[in-house]
C-alpha cells in the first residue's frame, strides 16, 4: 500500500451531486453531471455521467450544493488527473461562490450525526 503524499485530507462525501462544465473561450460551454468522489482544500476528484473529452490543464467549473446546509458551492478548476474516461482529478484556481471549509466540514459528518472535527 502507498503512503500517503498529500499534504490535505480528503473527505469522501456520499452522493454528492455536481454540475460540471468545461469553460474554453473557443467552444461553447458544455455542462456535464457528475458526482463528487473526493474533495479536500485544493482539489476535488469527480466521476462524470459520460466522458468530457477533456485534457491536463484544461479549465473546469464545478457547481456543488453543500449536503447539510443546501448552500451552493462553485469552483474553478484545472484539470490535473485523467483516472478513466469519466474521473477526473481538478485542483483550484480560485473558488467564486461558497467556503470550501463549510463544504468540507458538511461533508465530514459522521453516520451517527455526530460532527468530527479535524485541526487543518
Amino acid at each position: 500500500m502507498k503512503a500517503e503524499r498529500r499534504n490535505h485530507l480528503r473527505v469522501k462525501p456520499k452522493n454528492v451531486q455536481a454540475d460540471i462544465h468545461s469553460i474554453d473561450p473557443s467552444v461553447h460551454e458544455t455542462s456535464i453531471n457528475g458526482e463528487i468522489l473526493d474533495i479536500s482544500l485544493t482539489g476535488i476528484r469527480i466521476r462524470l455521467s459520460s466522458p468530457l473529452g477533456k485534457n491536463i490543464d484544461d479549465n473546469l467549473k464545478i457547481t456543488l450544493v453543500s449536503p447539510e446546509s443546501g448552500t451552493p458551492f462553485t469552483v474553478h478548476g484545472t484539470l490535473k488527473h485523467l483516472h478513466s474516461d469519466t474521473e477526473y482529478g481538478v485542483h483550484y484556481t480560485h473558488h467564486i461562490d461558497g467556503s470550501i471549509d463549510d463544504v468540507l466540514f458538511e461533508c465530514e459528518k459522521l453516520e451517527d450525526s455526530m460532527l468530527l472535527i479535524k485541526p487543518i
